[in-house]
């Protein structure tokens, strides 16, 4: 189960209901009930109950196609506590594309710490909208990373939140550094 993505966890969740195991036993002769129950007790194990608050940056240089992300993570009982952080130079990309970069990245490492439940903070607005479905996503580029994002989203307990620049210092120096690493 720890190789598979949240989407693929949560469409496991939703085979593996309540709903469906009458369903399950009509479709595998000879199988009941309590052995759908029990192999969804033992496949769908309980998921770490940390809380954290990730803040994401991208950064882009367009004239040297380089772009970086950072990241970094909290525990969400202590806001001083620093989980993880990542710095990362991704090659050329838009600054908008970094953002969507450094959030998939962010979502990854979640996935690898077993967090599911997570608080995204981003200063960018159009990444926010657009995950958040308040924007649509018009760029070719940006619709698959924005597909990408919605799958690793789909199994967790998540939320986006906009906030200024000042409140983003970490991941902003985060993904600046990034840039250095070419």
């Amino acid at each position: 189960m720890s190789d598979l993505t949240p989407r693929q966890k949560n469409l496991l969740k939703i085979l593996l209901s309540s709903e469906n195991m009458s369903k399950l036993t009509s479709l595998v002769h000879g199988s009941t009930e309590k052995d759908w129950k029990n192999i969804a007790s033992a496949v769908l194990t309980v998921e770490s109950a940390i809380a954290v608050t990730v803040y994401i940056d991208g950064a882009s240089e367009l004239e040297n196609s380089n772009a970086g992300i950072g990241g970094i993570y909290f525990i969400n009982t202590d806001s001083e506590k620093e989980l993880y952080s990542f710095s990362e130079n991704i090659g050329a990309a838009t600054n908008n594309e970094a953002e969507y970069h450094a959030l998939l990245r962010a979502l990854e490492i979640g996935h690898e710490l077993n967090i599911n439940k997570v608080d995204i903070r981003s200063d960018s607005e159009l990444l926010v909208k657009q995950v958040n479905l308040e924007y649509k996503v018009r760029n070719e580029r940006l619709q698959k990373l924005h597909a990408q994002a919605r799958d690793w989203l789909a199994g967790l307990d998540w939320s986006l939140h906009h906030i200024r620049r000042a409140e983003n210092k970490k991941a902003d120096a985060l993904s600046k550094q990034a840039l250095s690493k070419k």
